[in-house]
This record gives C-alpha cells, structure tokens and sequence, in this order.
C-alpha cells in the first residue's frame, strides 16, 4: 500500500469514528476507498479517495464541495488550507443539533 492509501485509510477511518460517535443520528457507511454520513433529514457528507490527484475529496452538504491533499502530516484544504479534521469539527459545532 502506497503512503497516500495507507494515510487516506487512516483520515477515513477517523472520520467514520468522529461522525459515530459525536454526531446524532449519524448512519456511517465505510468502505475501502470511501466513506458516506447520511443524516435523517437525507443530507449527508461523502469523503472518498481520489487517487489520480492523491487527494481526499470531500462533499459536506453545508459547505459544498473541497479537496485535501496531505502535507507534513496532515490533510489541508487545497483552497483554504483548512485542515480536514478542524472543517468537520467546525461543522459539526454549527450544524449539529
């Protein structure tokens, strides 16, 4: 497994965890290169691996569409710089009920 996958997996398997455990109603679907939230009110956030670009691609259904490429560690937005971890939190903070 290249570093990419093997740290693509990792952030996924985070992120599954982060939404079973902190986000109510949350129905958490993980599969290889994939990872879908789906919510009551039918939104939901899909994470997946894209390969070609060796970026995490991200669709929230607050904030749209980001990619996160990994650097020194960590995945940063490739915009914003955001980290993936603190964009998530962030929403779950304010849209999280």
């Amino acid at each position: 497994m290249t570093d990419f996958h093997h740290a693509a997996s990792l952030i996924l398997e985070e992120m599954a965890d982060f939404f079973e455990n902190t986000w109510p109603g949350a129905d958490v679907d993980l599969l290889d290169d994939a990872l879908a939230v789906h919510f009551p009110d039918g939104k939901q956030y899909l994470l997946n691996k894209h390969g070609v670009t060796q970026q995490i691609w991200l669709s929230s259904p607050y904030t749209g569409a980001h990619h996160f490429a990994l650097e020194e560690g960590y995945w940063y937005c490739t915009r914003t710089k955001t980290q993936l971890e603190d964009l998530i939190r962030k929403e779950h903070q304010t849209y999280a009920s």
